[in-house]
C-alpha cells in the first residue's frame, strides 16, 4: 500500500503573523549594534573644542590681580595667568573684557561661554565650574614705612592689630566703607572709640604714609608696593601680618559658565595648572609683587594650596575682599 506523500505546509498569507517572527530574529543584531554605539560614546570626548569658538575672559582695573595700564600693564597676577592659558588652549578664540562680578555672573546665567578668576561664593558655584586652586596671596596686611613699627617691636614679620589700636603714640589710617573681611568687627570699634583715621574712599594710602599723615594703614601688601613702585618708593615702605587674621591665605580659582562647554574648559584648564604651577616661574609670578619680607610666607601658603605641600600647620580659609 503506497503511503501519501507529507503534506507541504502552506505559505501563511497572514502579514500579522509573519511580521511577530521578525524581532526575535533581529534581537541579537540589535543588541551588537548597541553595544558598538555605546563602545563608540565611550570612546569619544564628552565636549571637544570647535575650532575658533570664543572664550570671554572676564579682566577688571585691580592692580596687581590685573594692571591694565603703565609701564607694568599685563604683570598682573591674573594677567599673566590669563596669558598661560591662552597658550595652552590655540584651539579657541580669546577675548579678555572688563566687566564687574555682577556682569560676569549675569552672562554665565544666560549660557555665554565667559571665565572669570576669583573665590567660590555660593552664588558664583551655582552657575560655574570651577578649576584647581590657581592663585594664591596674602589679605590684609598692616603696611607702614620702613623703621616705625620695627622700632616698637624689633625685627618682627607679623604685629597684633589689637596692640596697634591701643596705642596712643601711633595713627592708623583705613578706607571709608572699605570692606576687610575677617577684620571688620575689630576696625567697626576702634573707629568707634576714635582710634582710627577714616580715609575717603579714593584716598591714596602710600601717600598719606609717605607724608606721615598716617603712621599705618590696612590693606592688601602688593597692591601697596605696586603702588609705592609707582612713586619711586618701592622700597620705603615694610608690610606685617596681622595676627588676629590668622593664618589665612586668599586662594582663587578659574571657573567658567556651568555647561558642557564650560566644563570642557575646566579640564583643559586644569591640565595646564597641573604642568604650569609647579614650575620657578609661576613662583615668580606669583611673588612678584610683594616685599621680601612677605615672600616666605607666600611661598609657604603656594606649597600648600596651590602644590598640596602640607606643613604642621594648616592653613585656614579666610573671609575674602570682593574678588
Amino acid at each position: 500500500m503506497t503511503r501519501p506523500p507529507h503534506p507541504v505546509p502552506a505559505r501563511s498569507s497572514d502579514p500579522t503573523r509573519a511580521a511577530a517572527s521578525r524581532p526575535a530574529a533581529l534581537l541579537p543584531v540589535a543588541l551588537a549594534l548597541g553595544a558598538l554605539l555605546l563602545a563608540a560614546l565611550a570612546a569619544t570626548p564628552t565636549r571637544p573644542a570647535v575650532a575658533g569658538e570664543r572664550v570671554l575672559w572676564a579682566t577688571a582695573d585691580r592692580p596687581t590681580s590685573y594692571i591694565l595700564r603703565g609701564p607694568d600693564k599685563g604683570r598682573g597676577v591674573v594677567d599673566e595667568l590669563y596669558a598661560i592659558l591662552q597658550r595652552g588652549m590655540p584651539e579657541y578664540e580669546h577675548q579678555t573684557q572688563v566687566m564687574t562680578f555682577g556682569r560676569v555672573l549675569e552672562m554665565m546665567r544666560s549660557g555665554e561661554n565667559v571665565c572669570a578668576v576669583g573665590f567660590p561664593k555660593p552664588e558664583r558655584e551655582a552657575v560655574s565650574c570651577f578649576s584647581l586652586p590657581a592663585v594664591v596671596a596674602l589679605s590684609y596686611s598692616v603696611a607702614a614705612r620702613k623703621g616705625v613699627l620695627e622700632a616698637i617691636y624689633g625685627d618682627v614679620d607679623s604685629v597684633s592689630l589689637q596692640d596697634l589700636l591701643g596705642r596712643a603714640d601711633l595713627r592708623g589710617g583705613v578706607l571709608q566703607k572699605r570692606a576687610y573681611g575677617d577684620l571688620n568687627p575689630i576696625l567697626s570699634r576702634a573707629e568707634a572709640r576714635g582710634e582710627l583715621v577714616v580715609l575717603p574712599p579714593g584716598a591714596d594710602l602710600v601717600e598719606m604714609l609717605l607724608k606721615r599723615r598716617v603712621d599705618y594703614v590696612i590693606e592688601i601688601a602688593s597692591f601697596m608696593r605696586y603702588r609705592a613702585k609707582q612713586v619711586g618708593a618701592k622700597d620705603a615702605l615694610a608690610s606685617f601680618v596681622i595676627r588676629e587674621h590668622g593664618d589665612r591665605p586668599l586662594v582663587a580659582h578659574v571657573f567658567c559658565t556651568r555647561n558642557e562647554w564650560g566644563r570642557h574648559a575646566i579640564k583643559r584648564i586644569n591640565t595646564i595648572l597641573r604642568r604650569v604651577c609647579p614650575t620657578p616661574q609661576y613662583l615668580e609670578i606669583l611673588e612678584r609683587w610683594y616685599d621680601p619680607k612677605a615672600r616666605p610666607l607666600l611661598r609657604r601658603y603656594y606649597e600648600e594650596r596651590i602644590l598640596g605641600i602640607r606643613s604642621a600647620r594648616p592653613a585656614r580659609p579666610s573671609q575674602p575682599p570682593q574678588q
